[in-house]
This record gives C-alpha cells, sequence and structure tokens, in this order.
C-alpha cells in the first residue's frame, strides 16, 4: 500500500467512524473495526470505478 492510499482509507474511516456514532444504535467497541470495513469497501470500489489518482500536470 502506497503512503496516499493509507492516508485516503484512514481519512474514509475516521468519516464513516464519525457518522456511525452520530448516528446512534453502533456499538462503540465494534465501530471502529467496522468504520474500516466500509473504508476499504469504499477504497476498492472507488479504484474499481475511477481507477489511480492521475499525477498533476507539469
Amino acid at each position: 500500500m502506497k503512503r496516499a492510499e493509507y492516508e485516503d482509507l484512514e481519512g474514509y474511516a475516521m468519516a464513516v467512524l464519525i457518522g456511525l456514532l452520530s448516528q446512534g444504535g453502533t456499538d462503540h467497541s465494534v465501530a471502529p473495526a467496522k468504520a474500516f470495513d466500509i473504508a476499504e469497501a469504499f477504497q476498492q470500489e472507488k479504484l474499481k470505478r475511477i481507477g489511480e489518482k492521475p499525477p498533476f500536470d507539469s
């Protein structure tokens, strides 16, 4: 995993965790694991649909 992919996954997981906790009804002990599962699924789907992020034009 590249550093950018790691940082993306970490950011997605944090956003999902905030959403899970703010909606209520999610056990706080399983919320972090669930957040990373959702973030990983999102990242895989994003790569499947739009591919790798292109470099900046120079």
